[in-house]
C-alpha cells in the first residue's frame, strides 16, 4: 500500500475501534514506520529487503501490548497529558498504539501482497485481494476501495460508540410517542 493508504486506513480503524483521536493520530504517525525504517537499516538496498525484518508483527506485537500493559489498558486523554495526574500512563498509552500503527501497516501490507510469518526472512502470509499502481505513490483503485470500505466501516463504529442502548432505546420511545 501506499503511504496515503497507510495513513489513512489506520487513523479511520483506530479512531472507529477506540473513539479516541488522540490514540488515531499516535497510531497515523506509527503507520509508515516499518516503511521508513528499511531506508535507515538498508539504504540502497532497502527493496532488497522490503517487507521482511522490518514488516514481522511479532515484535511490533510484543512491544505495543508491553506498551497497553504499562498504560493499564487505558486509551490516551489530552486532557490528562495537559494535567499531569497519572500522565505517564497516558505517555504508555501512546506509545502503543504508535506501535500498534506499525502492526495495522503490516496487516495492511499483507491485503495486497505477503508478510513474514514466523521467520523473519521468509515472507510467508498474504493475499492479493488488490494490486499495487505501477506508479509510485499512486493509489491504486483496489486500494482506494479498500481504504474507503475501511473509512466506512470505521465512521459506522464510531457513531455506534455515541450511541448507547439506554440513549437509542430512550430515542424509539421518543419516536413512538410522537407517532
Amino acid at each position: 500500500m501506499t503511504g496515503k493508504g497507510h495513513r489513512l486506513s489506520t487513523f479511520a480503524f483506530v479512531l472507529g475501534a477506540t473513539g479516541s483521536p488522540l490514540a488515531a493520530t499516535f497510531s497515523f504517525l506509527g503507520s509508515t514506520f516499518p516503511d521508513s525504517s528499511e531506508y535507515v537499516f538498508f539504504g540502497k538496498r532497502r527493496n532488497r529487503y522490503h517487507r521482511r525484518y522490518t514488516h514481522w508483527f511479532i515484535p511490533w506485537l510484543v512491544m505495543a501490548l508491553v506498551c497497553f500493559e504499562r498504560s493499564h489498558w487505558i486509551v490516551p486523554r489530552l486532557s490528562v497529558l495537559v494535567d499531569g495526574r497519572n500522565a505517564h500512563l497516558d505517555v504508555w498509552s501512546c506509545a502503543g498504539f504508535w506501535l500498534m500503527g506499525c502492526v495495522l501497516h503490516i496487516l495492511e501490507d499483507a491485503w495486497c501482497g505477503t508478510v513474514p510469518f514466523l521467520l523473519p526472512w521468509k515472507r510467508s502470509v498474504g493475499m492479493h485481494v488488490f494490486h499495487m499502481s505501477k506508479k509510485i505513490g499512486e493509489m491504486s483503485r483496489g486500494e482506494k476501495n479498500f481504504v474507503l470500505c475501511c473509512v466506512g466501516i470505521s465512521l459506522i463504529a464510531f457513531m455506534f460508540r455515541a450511541f448507547t442502548l439506554s440513549s437509542f432505546v430512550d430515542f424509539v420511545i421518543a419516536l413512538w410517542r410522537s407517532i
